[in-house]
């Protein structure tokens, strides 16, 4: 080699001159994506308020719905969002001379999205029962605009929806004494109440070390200690509201304790040897001597009360405020987890905590029931809602990202691969407001009536036909509650990594900086994979779908979803191509049914997963179908044909044009030129 060869040539020196490299302040930057309001932008959204509320609740709703759109993505929450992240919560045991503690401190991102989220309703809305069976639809709308942006607040708020029911149906009980409808009805006004100051929020223990679904083999115990009005009751204090504090002594301890800044809780404790039981604990008592005045006697004025007993629900407030105490219950650490890192998720000593029983003995699993059927819709409303902020981030990168200098827009592989997870998406959400329709139908009784205005606006809002009526209704929540919970945590993790992907390498970094969380994608992937654990896992949602479907009323529940399904899908008028994909439907729903007839109860719970896959598929397909019928554009017809077809032929039908991917994908009204392949 020569030094002449390694001299600059004169090509290399023009090209020197007339191009810069690129620097740190140089160069090409990105233009950075801008979300929209998923109220207006979110064209998935919009079919879903339109399928399942009637057109006047339509319009009374919409203001609000479009307001708070807008509200989860200011600067202002993003802020918090930000710091709750950077700031996980952290527990102060013990203080400098050796006294025990637990002071748990959390962020003031984390604080200020609960109080947000309780002035908004998020618990208050379902009970207020303004707007009759189309309440919840109202309740997880709005939910599901708040998903991304409330930093895993929603969890409290799911448990303290739960325990909000439970304790209704406790305190309107005839079985429950004065003392127990007392304090039963202070705790739920509290756990429903829009002001923050007067707000509770409700924690569910029930996992211990042996397991979080092995709940028969519990290592709590709880004793009845003697009755009312002895030295015993009353040496421990009393409620808030100057109750004696519960009979029952629970001792033990708690694995996972998630809402750990929760004001109560329901947890699981033996009562006897075999007898598993449901209790009511709150979180602090007040603190009396024997033979002393209660502290509600010493306070003369009960505002003083009041504002002591507020001052406890402030996290980072001095818990030992004058008078109060933990109820038995100290913190032995915080969990170190993967997502949810906001929320303060504990393992809980309890040594003499005082509670109420809630029922009957040995009912406890029945009573915890009434809690999971509620958090399990939470469930899957937070996964849907996740996910629909993640698309919405792609949404928002596409159009201001191009490769190859052209628009991401016109990249066809992008595009397919974007469209196919739109789909995904469409049909999970029609599934989970197809739930949650039927919890609001199943909810309009008498005690949930009595909350709300029961006037014109209250009953002039029924959801459309739909939505099958009592009994029906009944069971098919009973039914698709578990597969709605187990598929859409697994979809919504699923589509998360494909959102993630669409933005490259920018998408796999978890900044908190509030310039970037609300476009962290990585976020709400972390925590999203939750979701498939918590209120169960895959397998005993399965384990629980096959036990419905075998139990004395599986058959009933069968007949009752073939009724719904024969009524939906019978329509002799149907596009010729509609009518394909509802006989492939009929056909896989025919399949299903006799092989859940010809199998035994231990083949299905090997098989719980293809079962559960196989059910949710034919419910999704049939909503999506039903979309279709009446829609005036042929987006939602290709919609439904893909999602059938990509079951049977992975993905290789349908309409291979990029106008149709980006209608499915932006909601653009142009309609499909070709159509899928036949079936």
């Amino acid at each position: 080699m020569t030094r002449d060869s390694l001299m600059p040539t004169s090509d290399s020196r023009l090209l020197s001159s007339s191009i810069l490299p690129s620097s740190s302040t140089a160069g090409f930057f990105q233009s950075q994506p801008r979300l929209s309001n998923q109220y207006h932008e979110d064209i998935t959204f919009q079919r879903v308020i339109a399928t399942y509320l009637p057109s006047h609740t339509q319009s009374a709703l919409a203001p609000d719905l479009a307001s708070f759109g807008t509200l989860v993505l200011q600067p202002k929450v993003l802020e918090w969002v930000a710091d709750a992240e950077a700031h996980p919560p952290t527990v102060h045991s013990w203080d400098v001379w050796g006294r025990r503690k637990d002071k748990l401190v959390t962020s003031e991102g984390w604080r200020n999205l609960q109080k947000l989220g309780i002035s908004e309703g998020m618990v208050a809305i379902a009970y207020e029962n303004k707007y009759g069976e189309c309440s919840r639809l109202y309740q997880f709308l709005k939910y599901h605009l708040w998903t991304g942006s409330c930093a895993n607040v929603t969890c409290p708020s799911a448990m303290t929806d739960g325990a909000a029911k439970l304790l209704l149906t406790h305190a309107n009980s005839a079985c429950a004494s004065a003392q127990e409808k007392r304090v039963f009805e202070a705790a739920y006004s509290r756990l429903i109440s829009r002001e923050s100051r007067d707000a509770w929020t409700s924690g569910q223990w029930m996992t211990e070390r042996i397991g979080g679904s092995d709940v028969a083999n519990t290592e709590t115990l709880a004793t009845l200690l003697p009755t009312a009005g002895s030295t015993v009751t009353h040496q421990y204090g009393t409620e808030f509201s100057g109750a004696p504090l519960g009979s029952w002594s629970i001792s033990g301890f708690k694995w996972f304790s998630s809402a750990t800044d929760a004001n109560m809780a329901v947890l699981l404790a033996k009562t006897s040897q075999r007898e598993i039981s449901a209790i009511y604990v709150p979180m602090r008592r007040t603190c009396t001597v024997m033979g002393s005045p209660s502290f509600s006697e010493a306070i003369q004025d009960s505002s003083q009360l009041h504002e002591q007993i507020t001052e406890l629900r402030e996290p980072h407030s001095e818990q030992q405020a004058a008078g109060t105490e933990s109820n038995g219950i100290s913190i032995q650490r915080l969990k170190s987890k993967l997502g949810t890192r906001p929320l303060p998720t504990a393992e809980l000593v309890l040594e003499n905590a005082r509670g109420y029983l809630l029922g009957k003995q040995g009912r406890g699993i029945k009573e915890m029931s009434t809690i999971l059927n509620i958090t399990r819709v939470h469930n899957a409303v937070t996964a849907c809602g996740l996910w629909g902020r993640g698309l919405a981030i792609s949404r928002a990168f596409t159009r201001v990202r191009s490769a190859g200098g052209e628009s991401l827009t016109e990249v066809a592989a992008h595009m397919r691969s974007l469209s196919d997870n739109h789909i995904n998406y469409r049909a999970y959400m029609y599934f989970a407001f197809f739930v949650v329709a039927l919890l609001g139908v199943t909810e309009q009784t008498p005690d949930l009536k009595s909350e709300g205005d029961r006037g014109e606006s209250a009953s002039s809002n029924h959801v459309p036909k739909i939505v099958p009526r009592q009994p029906t209704a009944d069971r098919l929540l009973r039914l698709l509650t578990p597969v709605l919970k187990a598929l859409s945590a697994k979809a919504a993790i699923a589509g998360l990594s494909e959102c993630m992907e669409s933005l490259g390498g920018v998408g796999y970094l978890d900044s908190t900086s509030p310039l970037d969380i609300g476009t962290n994608i990585a976020r709400l992937f972390r925590d999203a994979n939750v979701l498939s654990i918590w209120e169960g896992t895959t397998d005993i949602m399965g384990a629980d779908t096959v036990r419905v479907l075998k139990s004395g009323m599986g058959e009933t529940t069968l007949r009752a979803l073939d009724s719904w399904l024969s009524l939906e899908m019978t329509d002799p008028l149907k596009h010729h191509e509609i009518s394909r994909i509802t006989q492939t439907v009929r056909d896989a729903w025919r399949d299903f049914q006799r092989a859940i007839h010809d199998c035994g109860e231990d083949v299905l719970k090997a098989r719980s997963r293809a079962v559960m896959e196989q059910l949710g598929w034919i419910i999704c397909s049939a909503l999506l179908i039903i979309d279709a019928e009446k829609s005036e554009d042929g987006t939602s017809l290709e919609i439904a044909q893909r999602w059938v077809c990509q079951r049977m032929f992975r993905g290789m039908k349908g309409s291979p044009t990029l106008e149709v991917d980006k209608a499915i994908v932006f909601g653009t009204q142009e309609t499909p030129t070709t159509r899928s392949e036949k079936l």
